[in-house]
């Protein structure tokens, strides 16, 4: 009865300690795509950064087809902008100039997460202004 008592008592320790760790290193969480744009022309220069740029970075918006601003980041090294998708958003228009404006479109899912006990939101296809493009984190607009 004795040894049936110790199997027992360690076998509750390892799956209480099991239940303990696996929530203590897995924090719930939604992850977040992160969208990565890079404009450049048709010779392939880069339209936002560097001695051939026409557009400034810092006067770009981005906003929700509701009209909301969302924040950006400028990644010089990349020579990209860089935005996150909102899970209750799927239209972002890009203004880069009072007559210049983009329109990105996303069909959105969700999936299991790997670096937590969450989801990740994640683009199924991707429009251009209307336009099926590829459906990569890194989009390049030619203008």
């Amino acid at each position: 009865m004795k040894n049936i008592s110790i199997v027992f008592i360690v076998v509750l320790s390892i799956l209480t300690a099991c239940s303990n760790s696996s929530n203590d290193e897995c924090n719930d969480c939604l992850e977040i795509t992160t969208k990565s744009i890079k404009y450049i022309d048709s010779s392939g220069a880069n339209l936002l950064f560097g001695d051939q740029a026409i557009y400034n970075p810092d006067n770009i918006i981005i906003q929700t087809e509701n009209g909301n601003t969302v924040s950006f980041w400028k990644e010089e090294e990349t020579e990209t902008i860089l935005f996150d998708l909102e899970g209750n958003n799927t239209s972002y228009q890009i203004v880069l100039s009072d007559t210049l404006i983009d329109l990105l479109e996303f069909e959105l899912d969700e999936r299991k997460s790997m670096s937590c006990c969450g989801n990740v939101i994640f683009s199924t296809k991707t429009l251009l202004n209307g336009q099926e493009i590829e459906n990569e984190d890194f989009i390049i607009i030619n203008r």
